[in-house]
């Protein structure tokens, strides 16, 4: 029998035995077992190790493929198991392959920290809580499942990193309720580069500085953050900064840090005579959503993209649709893009070689004949419609930047991507303008049928399989889980976005602008 085996996905994909690292095979092999890895201890259907491993374009004997792979892995996890026998570490169930590596993962045991961390801190032993928090953060190697690519890698891979910035956050937070507000200063700002979107880092960090007697610097802190968020995400600090905001300025002078020898005999408690000039209170402004820059972009598109096949007669309208295709990721644009300008090539070898009105004939001639007229009629046909075609793509790159904002927002922070609102259409206030996203996580059956346009059955039945079989991880597990076709997905595709479970947002107090 062997030495237990070590699996670990933070960082590169590796298995130890012996601490020593096993030769994994290729690339693709890899990819199969970190997918295995990700469900240990529950059975993955081979569909979903192809989708997974190989996106769009999978093999055309894609469940040949995994099994030849899976016998790599057999071969190299368990040398000893003799040749044509049921694997029992990694095994082939009625309902897909399974891992057995339960307790032996990494990310498992990083998890484990915190939770005993938690409990640590619960029962008043902040020197054992932040102790294992360094512990567990010390099993990252590196970005989670690195090197490996694709929507199923990039979901657990931001979903591990959000982990591990929280635990830097209960870290940090352990740190600064035991006073070392001086030595934890600096480790702020590396995490805060490491994590600019971590709201929580943030505040930490205007606490530890404010203890600290640094009581400038805090607020220049609050200032700084507050215009990165306005900047990046269009839109205020959140509930913790705000009120650790508070917090200084209702406080002139630092905290007192607290005494290391307690008096022996305290003196009696006066009260502070009342403040002749009490501070007001603090009040928020209200949110601004969008950067003025990306409206100044859009209307630039919108210039462009008028301009374009007017000023060329049609000849260049494709160029404007060629980059919203690729800058937007879709397609259709770069298909139509390649029809008008095959339309133009066409056009030009039609009346220039073929000549059936015989312009070149009367070229001489000061009169238009009917073949120019046909002609003019054409590529000015041609030039309109190039033109309407892109002025309307082009109206609609405002919400494509909301979209794309909101989306990188979520993907940094997505607990306070749900509290502000994102992917909600069916709350009416809320802290962001997201450009019309719809959760899969959290929108209900009838809402979806209305903002999506699908039909109701369809809907009710997304919600019942999401409480039945849990959250979806990405727009695909629709088609993973037999609920939309893929076309039907592909066309929701620049809407739809999975948040992970939690609580309900907060309800904005100020109203979204139309």
């Amino acid at each position: 029998m062997g030495a237990p085996l070590r699996f670990e996905i933070l960082g590169e994909v590796r298995v130890l035995r012996d601490n020593v690292s096993l030769p994994l095979g290729p690339a693709k092999q890899q990819a199969v077992l970190a997918v295995l890895l990700l469900q240990a201890g529950r059975p993955v259907p081979t569909h979903q190790i192809v989708d997974a491993v190989w996106g769009d374009d999978p093999p055309e004997n894609g469940a040949n493929v995994v099994q030849k792979y899976v016998a790599g892995l057999r071969r190299v996890l368990d040398p000893d198991r003799a040749p044509r026998t049921p694997g029992e570490l990694l095994a082939l169930t009625g309902s897909g392959y399974l891992l057995r590596a339960e307790g032996r993962v990494d990310a498992d045991d990083f998890q484990a920290t915190i939770t005993r961390a938690e409990a640590e801190q619960a029962a008043g032993q902040p020197a054992a809580a932040s102790a294992t928090l360094r512990g567990g953060l010390a099993l990252w190697r590196g970005e989670a499942l690195a090197g490996l690519t694709g929507p199923v890698f990039d979901s657990a891979r931001t979903r591990l990193a959000d982990t591990r910035a929280t635990a830097w956050e209960r870290w940090a937070e352990v740190e600064l309720a035991q006073g070392r507000s001086a030595a934890l200063i600096g480790e702020l700002a590396r995490l805060i580069e490491e994590f600019p979107l971590r709201e929580g880092l943030r505040a930490q960090q205007m606490l530890a500085l404010h203890q600290a007697g640094r009581q400038a610097e805090a607020l220049a802190a609050y200032r700084d953050a507050r215009e990165f968020f306005l900047d990046e995400v269009g839109a205020e600090p959140g509930e913790r900064m705000r009120a650790a905001h508070l917090t200084i300025l209702r406080n002139d002078g630092p905290a007192s840090p607290a005494p290391a020898i307690p008096a022996p005999r305290p003196a009696p408690v006066i009260p502070p005579p009342p403040d002749p000039m009490p501070m007001p209170m603090y009040v928020p402004e209200p949110p601004r959503y969008l950067p003025p820059r990306r409206a100044f972009h859009t209307a630039l598109e919108i210039v462009f993209a008028l301009i374009a096949p007017f000023f060329t007669c049609g000849v260049a309208g494709w160029i404007y649709l060629t980059y919203a295709g690729i800058r937007r990721r879709n397609p259709w644009h770069v298909v139509a893009a390649g029809t008008y300008l095959a339309l133009v090539v066409i056009g030009f070898f039609v009346f220039t070689f073929i000549d059936p009105f015989g312009t070149m004939a009367t070229i001489d001639s000061d009169e238009m004949s009917t073949g120019d007229n046909i002609e003019m009629l054409y590529f000015v046909s041609l030039m309109v419609i190039t033109a309407v075609h892109s002025v309307i793509v082009a109206s609609k790159a405002d919400g494509y930047y909301r979209r794309d904002q909101a989306r990188q927002f979520a993907a940094f922070a997505p607990d306070r991507a749900r509290e502000v609102g994102i992917g909600r259409p069916d709350l009416h206030m809320r802290l962001i303008d997201d450009g019309g996203l719809i959760d899969l996580n959290h929108v209900s059956g009838p809402e979806l049928a209305r903002v999506a346009r699908l039909p109701a059955e369809v809907c009710l039945a997304i919600e019942r399989d999401r409480q039945a079989r849990g959250a979806f991880y990405r727009p695909e597990d629709l088609v993973a889980r037999g609920l939309a076709d893929q076309r039907t997905v592909r066309r929701l595709s620049s809407r739809l976005i999975c948040l992970p479970p939690g609580p309900a947002p907060v309800a904005a107090p100020w109203p979204v602008p139309r």
